[in-house]
């Protein structure tokens, strides 16, 4: 097996920290945590769904007689849309940020809907897709840093799943969304553009994981 590979094995395996965290805690979970975890659930399930697909070289369809799974994964960004939308909704304090939240994830999902069916294809890897979601979910942790900023009270951050999530939301998709930007575009270099992005993905399950181990408190 090339370290590439086991890379990529070990990224799709890391999806089980923040599951396990979900089982272990769960009696201690707020609202968003265990939206959060069936999210984490959902998406493991897909990263899975991948591992064994490589391993045993199975193909949802085939385009050009060749394994085709692209359309799973434009499901999969839709999926990710509606989940966050959710987790944000109940994690903001303010109307306004719960409004935008909304509106921010159907103007997504829309623009996600036209890709996949007139733009790029179900048959092509959604680089414009996962660009889209890129954009959102940085504004919406973006918006979630700022309204922990603009809190009157003072928060213990470390105990926050909020603040957990978001950093791993920020890590993964300030990085990524240049790679999928950029992804057709790379051509013989399209090995480095997995191997960061298993990398990365391995340290937003870590901080997803610590997220779903927090028993939050709201002041000191």
């Amino acid at each position: 097996m090339s370290p590439q590979l086991l890379l990529q094995n070990l990224s799709s395996l890391s999806a089980l920290l923040p599951i396990a965290a979900a089982i272990l805690n769960y009696k201690h979970l707020n609202k968003v945590q265990k939206i959060a975890g069936v999210f984490f659930i959902v998406s493991g399930l897909f990263d899975l769904s991948l591992l064994l697909v490589r391993h045993f070289n199975i193909t949802l369809i085939t385009s050009g007689g060749r394994a085709n799974n692209a359309p799973l994964i434009h499901l999969f960004i839709l999926v990710s849309v509606l989940f966050y939308a959710l987790i944000y909704f109940h994690a903001f304090n303010k109307l306004a940020l719960k409004k935008l939240s909304l509106a921010l994830s159907v103007i997504t999902g829309v623009l996600i809907f036209i890709n996949a069916f007139f733009i790029e294809g179900l048959l092509k890897f959604p680089s414009i897709g996962n660009t889209i979601l890129s954009v959102t979910l940085i504004l919406l942790s973006l918006l979630y840093f700022w309204q922990l900023l603009d809190q009157a009270e003072i928060v213990r951050l470390e105990k926050q799943p909020m603040f957990w999530i978001s950093a791993g939301v920020l890590s993964y998709c300030s990085i990524n969304i240049f790679l999928f930007m950029l992804m057709r575009s790379l051509g013989s270099l399209s090995s480095n553009f997995w191997t960061i992005h298993s990398i990365i993905n391995i340290i937003a399950n870590l901080l997803f994981a610590i997220a779903l181990f927090c028993k939050p408190q709201k002041t000191i």
